[in-house]
């Protein structure tokens, strides 16, 4: 009769074990669902960015370290964002920003761009973050740095704001020095792709307040 006493109440706690885990997943599982309902309703309400759309809020970190945000920090200076939502996207943007970079360098400060490498890496887990950045300085100067920003935060409402469809691709904002949207381009670099984001800027006179 004790045994069978024993028998029974080892049952009811290994019961009472299961329901307790049951109990927990189904926690779990309502707390991602909650996560992820949360991001796409942010993805959902960042409408496409055109022509004389103000910047939405920018926050990152420069590779050099330092927090840093657009359109505040290139305010008065025109601007050209080259996003990569992925590794493979360098194949793409660097040529972009190499072209940017070389106008700009011809330019005299009051009339340069600031060109931005804008790398989109929420996705890369904290753990290897450090690293990642480590690898991305080494043997890039250091006023490169200062403009190469790595955006933690917000990914998925940026692929809205640009309507980017392929992470191996890159996707390029021309904005003013009031931060103002002037021309958008996506794709692989030409030249006369640059020229037109760049005369777009310098054609559009500040707006008066």
């Amino acid at each position: 009769m004790s045994i069978e006493l024993r028998s029974r109440g080892t049952r009811l706690q290994g019961d009472k074990l299961i329901a307790q885990r049951s109990r927990l997943r189904v926690r779990w599982l309502l707390w991602i669902a909650l996560a992820f309902s949360g991001r796409s309703l942010v993805a959902a309400g960042a409408a496409r960015l055109v022509s004389g759309d103000s910047l939405p809020l920018l926050e990152v970190k420069a590779l050099s370290g330092h927090p840093a945000a657009l359109p505040r920090d290139a305010r008065g200076h025109g601007a050209v964002l080259v996003f990569g939502f992925s590794k493979a996207a360098a194949r793409t943007s660097r040529p972009w920003m190499d072209g940017c970079r070389a106008t700009a360098a011809a330019k005299s400060a009051e009339q340069g761009v600031y060109c931005y490498d804008v790398r989109m890496v929420e996705d890369v887990p904290q753990l290897f973050r450090g690293s990642m950045e480590r690898g991305m300085r080494n043997g890039l100067p250091a006023e490169f740095q200062t403009q190469t920003f790595l955006a933690y935060t917000e990914n998925e409402a940026w692929r809205e704001r640009l309507g980017a469809t392929d992470k191996r691709n890159t996707y390029v904002i021309a904005c003013d020095g009031e931060g103002r949207v002037r021309a958008t381009a996506t794709g692989q670099f030409m030249e006369a792709e640059l020229k037109r984001l760049l005369e777009a800027i310098e054609s559009m006179p500040p707006t008066k307040e």
